[in-house]
């Protein structure tokens, strides 16, 4: 199969998830001036290290001056054996420093990176729906992970690396300047020549290669858990092959892509070789074709030398350095852009917690639209539900049930209008609080992957085990759970994958009951279970239902006959509502068609 590969083509992420070198930088520091004393430490022993260590080629120069002195006229011993003490007292002290701020550095880097992790993960959680359905659960647990591992390679550059290396050519520039100005001079001029051919390179020439490949290296998280997450359909349809092949193009575009910005490196490397080699031979020739006496350029010499020595490991990696950096803010770019994200619904200032009442639900004129979608789900939607009435909404695929739940647990900000439930407008309370008091129990229940004691415990965690088993026992889940070799303490896998989907059901309906909450929300609780199961559930839901207002969004229409009321939903609009007998009775009405339609098969 032929790759395609568009090195100008994005195809793993918007705009909407990069954010800028500023941006980067930013994040960094804010977290950085968190932890103050720890920062401050570090800069001082960095500086403190760089001053010592700009002393090496000094004394090493005295040390090999007063040794030709001692040896060829038998004076300067005292001299050499000074300059070699200070000589090792500047190693030892440098050693020493060293050890102890890259010791405080450590206790530094691991509390940063704790928060960064734990900031992101509490960033994503209060996103919006709408904002999870836009992006790969697999892609945005990489960006988390990935980006905290790139802070800490960003932050070793910067602080470890690349920053004293850069304070320490410019301390080395001072000391030649005023040891020889026309050496300082050179020096300067041809690191900084050096420092901005290396930092164009990296930026300039490696730096997209980089950023493509991280792209690729995203897509490639993306769709292993795109696979994964949905091996059950896969092999349903026998297509373990295609879903091969499909990777083996992600993976592909990735090994092209990491070779072109390994091999870009390397370029930026050869290039980096030769101006070493000129810095040398123009320190070199300075020295040599200068002035003054003999031991004054085995001085110089000595001094030049040293200095390339010390400085020449730090000009080698700066090209590096630049471009580790430059991967780490590429990297480091989806979490950061995590972290500037609206969240889509959110607590407007000085949010009230919502009071738990008897129920009572009003939608006021509510418009909607999913932003996706040119046309808008419910215009100007006005309907009323009392404390305890039990209502069932009905009407094709698309037209409003599921959205109206979700408007209703706030999962969507409403465009137009308001939702009040016992009184109070629900834009104006928290989301977790407004969340607490209503009870969920989807089509498609989804478990985490735990014990069943944990999951069923998840409607109400302060609930003691009698109450958890109690609700299990209701919800017809306790049978099951005793037959199992572990019980309550079962880990049911990912997404509950363990268990039957009867059984998932039926732990999501204990979990309701167990949340106890004054509005009930079932989304047709009862479609994944047999007959036999299902009466029973519907007599545990019943007595559920009892004192509670409840809404049930129906498919199976043989399921709702004995609620209050019916809402007949078509195109986002109230079309019917009342009794299953008065709707029946209406033998144009929507619902009776439905209902024959479903009754005949059709």
């Amino acid at each position: 199969m032929a790759l395609d590969i568009d090195l100008q083509d994005d195809r793993s992420s918007s705009s909407e998830d990069r954010a800028s070198l500023r941006h980067v930088m930013e994040f960094v520091w804010s977290h950085w001036r968190r932890l103050p004393w720890r920062f401050g430490a570090m800069l001082a022993g960095t500086t403190l290290a760089t001053l010592i260590e700009i002393q090496i080629p000094r004394f090493s120069s005295e040390l090999v001056v007063a040794t030709e002195r001692h040896l060829g006229e038998g004076a300067g011993l005292a001299e050499a054996r000074n300059a070699g003490l200070a000589l090792l007292f500047v190693f030892a002290g440098l050693s020493l420093v060293r050890q102890l701020y890259l010791r405080n550095w450590m206790y530094f880097t691991s509390q940063v990176m704790q928060r960064i992790v734990a900031d992101g993960f509490r960033q994503v959680q209060r996103f919006s729906l709408d904002w999870h359905t836009s992006h790969f659960a697999g892609s945005t647990q990489r960006k988390i992970t990935r980006g905290m591992w790139a802070y800490d390679s960003l932050a070793d550059t910067l602080m470890i690396e690349l920053g004293p290396a850069l304070a320490l050519l410019l301390g080395f520039s001072v000391a030649m300047y005023m040891r020889d100005p026309g050496l300082g001079l050179y020096f300067a001029g041809a690191v900084a020549v050096f420092v901005a051919v290396s930092s164009a390179l990296s930026l300039v020439y490696v730096a997209p290669a980089n950023q493509f490949a991280n792209e690729a290296d995203t897509e490639v998280g993306g769709a292993l858990a795109d696979s994964i997450a949905c091996v059950s359909v896969v092999k349903s349809f026998g297509a373990e092959g295609r879903e091969e092949n499909r990777f083996e193009d992600t993976s592909q575009r990735w090994r092209f892509l990491s070779r072109r910005s390994w091999l870009r490196s390397m370029d930026a490397g050869a290039v980096q070789s030769v101006m070493l080699v000129i810095l040398l031979a123009g320190l070199l020739g300075l020295v040599l074709l200068g002035g003054g006496t003999g031991e004054e350029r085995v001085a110089d010499a000595v001094y030049v030398v040293a200095t390339y020595l010390v400085v020449h490991g730090y000009l080698r990696n700066i090209g590096w350095q630049v471009r580790n950096a430059q991967r780490a803010v590429n990297e480091v770019e989806g979490l950061v852009a995590i972290s500037l994200a609206e969240p889509g619904v959110r607590d407007i200032p000085g949010a009230k917690n919502f009071r738990s009442g008897p129920g009572g639900i009003r939608f006021e004129a509510v418009g909607f639209r999913y932003r996706n979608q040119p046309r808008p789900i419910f215009r100007a939607l006005s309907l009323e539900i009392a404390p305890g009435e039990k209502v069932a909404l009905v009407g094709e695929s698309g037209s409003g049930k599921s959205t109206f739940a979700k408007l209703l647990q706030r999962l969507y900000d409403v465009d137009e209008g308001r939702i009040v439930i016992d009184g109070q407008d629900i834009a104006g309370v928290t989301q977790e609080t407004l969340r607490r008091a209503i009870s969920l129990v989807p089509q498609d229940p989804i478990l985490f992957h735990r014990t069943l004691a944990e999951n069923i415990g998840y409607g109400r965690d302060e609930a003691d085990r009698a109450a958890m088993i109690s609700a299990a026992e209701k919800a017809h889940a306790h049978e099951f759970i005793e037959r199992l070799e572990g019980g309550y303490e079962t880990l049911v896998g990912e997404r509950g994958v363990k268990l039957s989907g009867g059984e998932r059901q039926r732990v999501a309906i204990a979990r309701a009951i167990l949340a106890d909450s004054p509005i009930l929300v079932l989304d047709e609780a009862t479609s994944s279970l047999d007959s036999l199961t299902e009466h029973m559930i519907q007599e545990a839901l019943t007595e559920l239902m009892r004192h509670r207002t409840a809404v049930v969004i129906a498919h199976r229409l043989s399921t709702i006959r004995t609620v209050d009321r019916i809402l007949v939903f078509h195109r986002g609009q109230v079309i019917q509502q009342g009794s299953h007998a008065s709707l029946m009775a209406d033998s144009g009405g929507h619902y009776r068609r439905l209902v024959e339609m479903q009754a005949f098969g059709l």
